[in-house]
Formats: structure tokens, C-alpha cells, sequence
């Protein structure tokens, strides 16, 4: 190829095209667990309820009540992802590793980064998580509710294999959370996140029409059916035993994806830049500025064997 701007900006829009393509093919697990929310500014701040709002009987005047607002400050952060083509490489027409698997790594990588993310987050911290609006691990054994009895809440099974009986053990106790009126949170987990190495088990528990009977024998009805929806990620998989369950019906997910600037591929081939004159290297990449973040621990729980 003989190498001039025209033709370096043509190749551009070969591999930015490629880029779209892959990156519009590659479906990330985000959106099931995680709100995104719109950020325009360096950081947001969130103010969560640990409360249910009620409605009552309309009887003189209406009567405010003081939910107890806590704050929660998420700070975005920038992230990039860059390769390199040699000139020679352009010159002698060898582009085809490039285009047919670098470039798709790059927009597969761009596209399941806020999977990566929230992934991190919720091993991070010996798997307790990161801190919460209550100041505790999101992961942790005594949750404060901040009820007048100064009651707590359990969002951390140690020991707890995923079973059909301990499924049903986990989903009662978040079912039974209460707020700071000491109310019903209505929590009804309908998410199971699984590492690939449990899926059978979860399928057979919430998907199979028949178990065995206490005998071990005769099939019976599946009770726990149609329960909740099973979520394999394959990036949980350097955790084999380890499970969450989650609330997603909620108006706000357990996690937010805080999304200030959205992917962007860039690329420096002008040929008076100093690298491609120099090195002779054009540069290609993508960046973005996000972050992602917890909203109400009561909204999802783990466990592990």
C-alpha cells in the first residue's frame, strides 16, 4: 500500500467500522443487575431511603413524612484501551490479524468493560464488597436498619451452598428485611448470579418441573419453579462456590452504572505526529469516563460454601 493521509483515513474508517460492529454484536450481562444513571458533572451524589413510602387513608391534612435521606458519592473515573499498528505492516498490506482480531478484542473489551467493573466491585474487599451508604461493607452480617430498636440485617451466607434448601433459606431472610419504620422493605429477590460452575445446580432449582421426594425416588412437583431468573457470568468463574440474590424489580437496580462519557474510539495516524514519525506507529484505542457503585444493600446477597 502506498502509504498517504488519504489512504490512513480510509483505513480509519475500516477499522472504526469494525469496531462498531463487533462492538454492537457483543451483549454485556450489565444491564440485568445494574441502573444506569446519567453523570454530568465529576461526581453524583445519591441520597438513598431506608424506608417503603406508604399511602394512608386521606383524613384532614396531609401528613409529611421525614424520610431519613443518606448520602453516597460516586466519582467518575477515566479508563482507555489502546493498540498499535507498525507502518510496516500498513506499507506491506499485512492487516489482516489486525482487522479480523485485534480490533474485535479491543470493541469486545470496550463493551463488556462495565461488566469487568462491576465484577471487580463485588469481589473486591475479601468479597465483602465496597462500602455501602451505611458506611458497612455491602456484603456484611449486620446491616444497620436504622429502626429505633436499632435493628440489623444479613446479607452475608457464609456456608451456604447453593441448594435448593438454602435458595429458599436466603430468599426468606431477604424477604423479611424491615425499613427504618420497621416496615416490610417488600424485597422479593427474582436475579440468581451464578459462576458457570453452578449452573446445573441452579437450573435444576429453579427451572426443573420435577425433584426428588424425600426418599430420593419418585419425581415431585418443583415448588421453587419460575422463582427468580438465572444470571451465569462467566467472569465469576475464579469463585466457583460463591452465589448472589438479587432484587432487580425494584426502580432502582442493586448497582448503578454511572455512565459521564461513553466509549469513544480514537486514533493518533497523522503522519507529522511525533509517534508515527518517530516510532512509526499508529495508535488506535478507545476511552471512556464512568464508574460503578452500589445503591441499597438490601437489594442483593451472596453466599458461598
Amino acid at each position: 500500500m502506498i502509504i498517504t493521509q488519504a489512504s490512513l483515513n480510509a483505513l480509519r474508517i475500516q477499522f472504526e467500522m469494525r469496531f462498531g460492529e463487533v462492538y454492537g454484536a457483543t451483549e454485556p450481562w450489565w444491564p440485568q443487575l445494574a441502573t444506569e444513571i446519567p453523570s454530568g458533572a465529576k461526581s453524583n451524589i445519591y441520597g438513598w431511603v431506608a424506608q417503603s413510602t406508604l399511602l394512608r387513608e386521606w383524613i384532614g391534612p396531609r401528613q409529611a413524612v421525614n424520610l431519613s435521606e443518606h448520602s453516597y458519592t460516586l466519582v467518575n473515573k477515566s479508563y482507555e484501551g489502546t493498540i498499535e499498528l507498525d507502518r510496516d505492516e500498513v506499507e506491506d498490506d499485512n492487516l489482516g490479524l489486525f482487522t479480523a482480531v485485534t480490533i474485535p478484542q479491543l470493541a469486545q473489551a470496550a463493551k463488556k468493560h462495565t461488566d469487568q467493573l462491576i465484577k471487580t466491585m463485588l469481589q473486591s474487599n475479601a468479597y465483602a464488597g465496597p462500602l455501602a451508604y451505611d458506611g458497612l461493607s455491602l456484603f456484611h452480617d449486620a446491616h444497620l436498619t436504622y429502626d429505633s430498636a436499632a435493628s440489623t440485617y444479613d446479607n452475608n451466607f457464609a456456608g451456604t451452598a447453593l441448594s435448593a434448601a438454602n435458595f429458599n433459606t436466603v430468599w426468606a431472610a431477604m424477604a423479611s428485611y424491615t425499613g427504618e419504620d420497621g416496615q416490610p422493605l417488600g424485597i422479593m429477590p427474582n436475579l440468581l448470579i451464578i459462576p458457570p460452575q453452578l449452573k446445573r445446580t441452579a437450573l435444576e432449582i429453579l427451572n426443573a418441573s420435577l425433584v426428588a421426594n424425600a426418599a430420593g425416588t419418585a419425581g415431585v412437583e418443583n415448588v421453587l419453579k419460575g422463582w427468580a431468573d438465572v444470571l451465569v457470568i462467566p467472569e465469576l468463574a475464579n469463585a466457583p462456590t460463591r452465589w448472589y440474590l438479587a432484587d432487580v424489580s425494584k426502580p432502582m437496580k442493586p448497582i448503578i452504572y454511572q455512565n459521564r462519557r461513553a466509549d469513544q474510539f480514537v486514533s493518533r495516524d497523522n503522519a507529522q505526529d511525533p509517534k508515527v514519525f518517530d516510532q512509526k506507529k499508529y495508535t488506535y484505542g478507545v476511552d471512556n469516563r464512568k464508574n460503578v457503585g452500589v445503591t441499597l444493600p438490601f437489594l442483593i446477597s451472596t453466599a458461598i460454601a
